[in-house]
This record gives structure tokens, C-alpha cells and sequence, in this order.
């Protein structure tokens, strides 16, 4: 699958489990995911490249609860085993 179309399948996760995702430039951090004002936000480096941002993305995301939750077969194995095969998305 190609990492444009598994990063906005990440992107939407995130929109459906009501986590604001947050593109800066931010300057000794990857990002993370943190509480604000009581709402749940990811922020994510925008130096980072595509793989990298999904790599931060599913190991941010890979521990919340996911039952219910559609998930294409790829996007799913990803957050099962917390990125360790992001490499060659």
C-alpha cells in the first residue's frame, strides 16, 4: 500500500478516536501525543518524511483501544506490531 494512502488512513483514525493531528515546525522534537485544554492532539513534525510521520503516527496511536474500529488489513498489521514493520510501507 502505498505510505500517501496509509498516512491519511492514519489520519482519519486519529479524526475518528477525536485526536486533533497537528502538522509544525517544531525544533528538537519528532512529536507526540499529549492532552490540551481536556481535547486529545498529535503533533507531528513537518520535517519529517512520509514513513517517519506514519512510524510516529502508529506508535502514538498502536495503544489506544481499536476494537470496532475499520481498519484497512495493512493500516491494522502496523498498529498490531507498533510500526516495527513500517519500513517498506
Amino acid at each position: 500500500m502505498e505510505e500517501a494512502i496509509i498516512l491519511q488512513d492514519l489520519e482519519s483514525l486519529a479524526a475518528e478516536l477525536a485526536i486533533e493531528v497537528l502538522y509544525d515546525n517544531l525544533e528538537e522534537s519528532r512529536g507526540g501525543l499529549c492532552r490540551v485544554g481536556g481535547k486529545s492532539r498529535l503533533y507531528i513534525n513537518r520535517s519529517l518524511s512520509v514513513a517517519e510521520r506514519i512510524q510516529l503516527m502508529v506508535a502514538e496511536l498502536s495503544d489506544l483501544p481499536l476494537e470496532g474500529v475499520f481498519l484497512r488489513p495493512r493500516v491494522r498489521e502496523l498498529l498490531e506490531s507498533n510500526g516495527t514493520s513500517v519500513t517498506g510501507v
